[in-house]
């Protein structure tokens, strides 16, 4: 008898540990995505140090769409609308920043022409670290319920 108790216990939390690391990755994405649109919308025409940022922060993206719907996971079911939404606008996030990337490469030290890639960027990440910042303290609350 105890010794399942033990079990249970130990099992429940090794999961509520894992559902935390999960929701700080999330705040990882969350400032990732603040900190692309940030070097998207001050970019002052010196390409170079652009492409540069860009560079790395698609690096960075690369690994971050591979997880996150793992850590995303940790706040929502994987069949929700939500989910699968959150997913598509981090993949479409990551594409237009591929497109921006593009266009700097393209002409170099001038500014992109296409201005729908930073409207979209301007408008779709502000959404984007809302929707992961409103669940991920769902998450959290229902995560210190359960504790106490």
């Amino acid at each position: 008898m105890k010794v399942s108790f033990v079990f249970v216990l130990l099992f429940t939390s090794i999961m509520f540990a894992q559902n935390k690391s999960h929701i700080d990755s999330l705040y990882q994405v969350k400032n990732y995505l603040l900190d692309l649109r940030s070097t998207v919308i001050k970019n002052d025409g010196n390409t170079n140090e652009q492409l540069v940022k860009v560079a790395q922060l698609m690096e960075k993206g690369k690994v971050y769409e591979k997880q996150f719907p793992i850590w995303l996971n940790a706040v929502l079911h994987e069949d929700s609308w939500h989910y699968t939404e959150m997913k598509r606008q981090f993949t479409l996030i990551l594409q237009t920043l591929a497109l921006y990337n593009s266009d700097l490469k393209a002409k170099p030290n001038q500014l992109p022409n296409n201005l729908d890639d930073l409207k979209f960027l301007n408008s779709s990440i502000p959404k984007l670290v809302d929707t992961i910042y409103y669940y991920c303290k769902l998450a959290e609350e229902e995560r210190l319920k359960k504790i106490h």
